[in-house]
Parts: structure tokens; sequence; C-alpha cells
């Protein structure tokens, strides 16, 4: 049924949309590390997601700071200039 189709089509970038909406707004956002592995998931906006250290060298308790979204992974690097009381802070 083409009358379904097309709503499932709708659905699905709709949605899309969301999503990409939702990881941009990570974007600038950064976080403390808990463990040193160069991936791991933080849970953002409700929901638990994938990032990985693509710059500098993770250890506990750095700053990772949300640099992209490639394939609906967070991109973070390591910017330990940042603090825990700045606006871009995710506990």
């Amino acid at each position: 049924d083409d009358s379904t189709e097309s709503k499932d089509s709708w659905l699905v970038k709709r949605v899309t949309k969301i999503v990409e909406y939702m990881e941009n707004r990570a974007v600038g956002k950064y976080f403390r590390s808990a463990t040193d592995h160069y991936a791991g998931f933080i849970r953002i906006f409700g929901t638990y997601t994938e990032y990985r250290v693509v710059a500098g060298i993770p250890a506990e308790n750095v700053m990772l700071e949300i640099i992209g979204v490639e394939n609906g992974i967070l991109l973070t690097q390591v910017n330990n200039t940042l603090f825990e009381n700045g606006r871009g802070y995710i506990q």
C-alpha cells in the first residue's frame, strides 16, 4: 500500500531529523571520563550514547569534550581546561 509506505518514509525522516538535532546539540558539551578507555557510553538527553576519544590520551577523571558526531557515535577530545561548573558540563 502506497499510503503506508509514504507514512513510514515520513516517520523515518522525522526520527532521523530528531536524532540529528539531538546529536548536534551534544557538540560542545563535555563530561568527566570514568575510565581510561578510548570508547564508552555516556547518558545524554536521557539515552545512553557511545563515545570515542579521537584526540588526546584518555585517563580516568579527565574532561572529554564532544567535538563531533559520526554515525551516531560522539567523537571526543581530552580537554582539561574545562570545569564542572561550566555551562556545557554533563553529569
